[in-house]
């Protein structure tokens, strides 16, 4: 029960990204919003455990690997429209990689620090 609270958690954020980049015309992906929600979240509630959603973390981890099949059967249908559109697509998959990199190492700081202290 614990680890379906704790995904609940995890998709509640994903959608309130979704929806706030649907309500304000962003050009940033939803999961990215929803990403930053959840490290807003995480740092205005100090008391709430870093590991709250850890469990619920690890099942989607451990399936990690077949997140990347649908996106790999659109490259592939989609072949000629990424040949057309190859720059614009190389600066948004760098710049969607560099994001999640930069907030994920500032997450993981911010949870060891919160543990050594």
């Amino acid at each position: 029960m614990k680890k379906i609270v704790q995904l609940a958690l995890i998709f509640l954020f994903y959608y309130l990204g979704v929806q706030v980049k649907e309500w304000l015309g962003l050009p940033i992906p939803g999961s990215i919003i929803g990403l930053l929600l959840l490290l807003v979240f995480i740092t205005l509630f100090k008391n709430l455990s870093v590991n709250a959603h850890a469990d619920g973390a690890s099942i989607l981890i451990r399936n990690f690997t077949l997140f990347f099949i649908p996106t790999t059967v659109a490259i592939i249908l989609y072949l000629d429209l990424f040949r057309t559109w190859n720059a614009i697509s190389f600066v948004t998959v760098l710049v969607s990689t560099l994001l999640t990199i930069a907030l994920t190492a500032l997450a993981i700081e911010r949870s060891v620090g919160k543990e050594e202290a």
